[in-house]
Formats: C-alpha cells, sequence, structure tokens
C-alpha cells in the first residue's frame, strides 16, 4: 500500500494496520464477529462468530513477506486453478492471491457486522471481491473481461476450515456427485466422505457441504452460488512434510472445502461481460 493511497472511511467496528511482516490488513471487531483480511492477496485470514471458535485455519508457519501466498485462510485462485486446463499457467494457483489489492470501501451492516469491497486490475481482468462479515462469513467474486476477446476463467476460493480433528470430520453434501483425482480418473461419491489419509478432489457438484466438527461440538457449512465446482483437499502427513509454510502435525486441524468453478465447469466470459460467484460460511452447535 503505497504512502499516498487514499484510505476509504472506516467504521468503529473496523481498523486497518500492519499486520505480521508489516503487511496492511483490515481488523474486524464488530458485535456479530471478527475477523482479519490481508490486501495482500485480497486474503481473508481469520473469521470467529462472537461467542464461537475460529472458523478458519492459518498455519502458523505462513510466510507474510508481500511475495509468498499465506498459507491458510481464504486464498483467491484465479484466475486459473492449479496450473490451468491445459496444465501449463504460471504462476500455480493463478496471481490473485499474490498481488496487492485496493480496498474500496467499508462500512457496517445493519446485522452488526462489516462489509468489505476489494479490487484488483491485472492482465485485461477486473476483479471485485465483496466480503461481509457477520455471524456468518459470505464472500462474492466478480470478474469482467475488459479484453478484446473471449476469456477462459477458473476461480476457486480456497477455504481452510479449522476442525479439531480432521479423523472425527464427516463431510456430507457430496453424496451421488462425480469426482476427479489427481491423474483424471472419474469417481462417483457413495455415502458421506471422511478423511483417513491425503484427499484431492475436484467435484462436479454446487450443493452445501456440511463438516461435523465434534472436538468444537459445531458443524460448518459452505454454500456457494454460480460454483459448478466444489474441491476437497487434505495433504496429510505425508503431504504436509513437504509444504514449507506448513508445520509437519497441523493437516489434522483442517480441511479445505472449496467453492469455485474449474476444470470443464469454468466459464467463458466475452469481451466487457461478467461472471460471479460467491460463498456463505456458517456455523451451528451439534
Amino acid at each position: 500500500m503505497s504512502a499516498d493511497a487514499i484510505l476509504p472511511r472506516l467504521p468503529r467496528t473496523a481498523a486497518l494496520s500492519a499486520g505480521r511482516g508489516g503487511q496492511p490488513r483490515l481488523l474486524v471487531d464488530a458485535p456479530a464477529a471478527s475477523a482479519e483480511i490481508y490486501l495482500f492477496g485480497a486474503h481473508v485470514t481469520a473469521w470467529t462468530p462472537q461467542g464461537g471458535n475460529p472458523v478458519l485455519f492459518t498455519s502458523k508457519r505462513a510466510r507474510f513477506d508481500g511475495e509468498t501466498a499465506i498459507r491458510g485462510g481464504v486464498p483467491l485462485c484465479l484466475p486459473w486453478f492449479s496450473v490451468g486446463p491445459q496444465g501449463t499457467s504460471r504462476p500455480k494457483h493463478g496471481w490473485a492471491r499474490i498481488m496487492n489489492w485496493t480496498l474500496r470501501s467499508v462500512e457496517a451492516t445493519s446485522e452488526g457486522g462489516v462489509r468489505a469491497l476489494l479490487s484488483l486490475e491485472h492482465d485485461a481482468v477486473s476483479a471485485l471481491y465483496d466480503v461481509t462479515v457477520g455471524k456468518s462469513l459470505t464472500m462474492s467474486l466478480s470478474l469482467r473481461n475488459a479484453g478484446n476477446g473471449p476469456r477462459l476463467v477458473e476461480a476457486a476460493l480456497h477455504t481452510y476450515l479449522s476442525v479439531h480433528d480432521v479423523t472425527a470430520c464427516v463431510l456430507t453434501g457430496l453424496e451421488g456427485a462425480e469426482y476427479s483425482e489427481e491423474g483424471g480418473c472419474e469417481h462417483v461419491q457413495s455415502g458421506p466422505l471422511r478423511i483417513a489419509g491425503a484427499v484431492d478432489r475436484i467435484y462436479r457438484s454446487e450443493a452445501p457441504v456440511r463438516v461435523t466438527d465434534p472436538g468444537h461440538d459445531r458443524a460448518i457449512t459452505v454454500s456457494g452460488t454460480g460454483s459448478p465446482t466444489t474441491i476437497v483437499w487434505n495433504p496429510w502427513s505425508q503431504g504436509a512434510c513437504r509444504i514449507t509454510d506448513l508445520a509437519d502435525d497441523e493437516f489434522a486441524s483442517f480441511v479445505c472445502v472449496e467453492t469455485a468453478a474449474a476444470r470443464q465447469d469454468a466459464p467463458v466470459i466475452e469481451p466487457g461481460s461478467s461472471w460471479a460467484m460467491s460463498a456463505t460460511i456458517s456455523t451451528e452447535s451439534l
């Protein structure tokens, strides 16, 4: 954030300050919830409903250097997922999560929360990101094609959900959905999903996903709109030891349930047109 940047007026329930690594962040402490949003990557790194436990996981080894994607929270993967449909796109998961976004506005909501709007323009794509912090967390992403030709895009809200013990969690809502794994093999989800090893699945499903978290006596529900793809990921112990910004034992403390539009369900945006998707995360006691 440059010294001459024009900052929006903030409500009393929000403050802009230097966070880890000196990176600018928006802190929210509202009656409905608290949250933390870094301008680098428009990255929501924390959200806690008042009276509850943190819902988002961020690694204790996450880097806040203004260059490396932050490990945890809700990274924004766009305009491609992983290495893209052709397998040749770089950097991995796109450029949005490793660029500084502009904080456009911050306002209090009538429900005791805070709504923040961030924007980024790069490579003929104009992105708007609307984050509403409250009893639930809603993240809405809109992309406009500012180029001269049709643009295929992929996008994912790569949400890391904090859980007490991933092996005790049960994921429901994906039953009967088709999914692919690394290598391209196609499968159909049979029954609820339990995490008992490394998982990296791309589901063709827009149905809400409910994650029971018995150690925290709660269930977390991720509901998407305009997002025909759901991705479930956990690297397990063998994968975690190869990720330098993730502690070896932290794999047991999260599961990623990603609201996305990717692979065969990626949208094509015509010049001057826009496309949007959103995700809402909510909790309930068991």
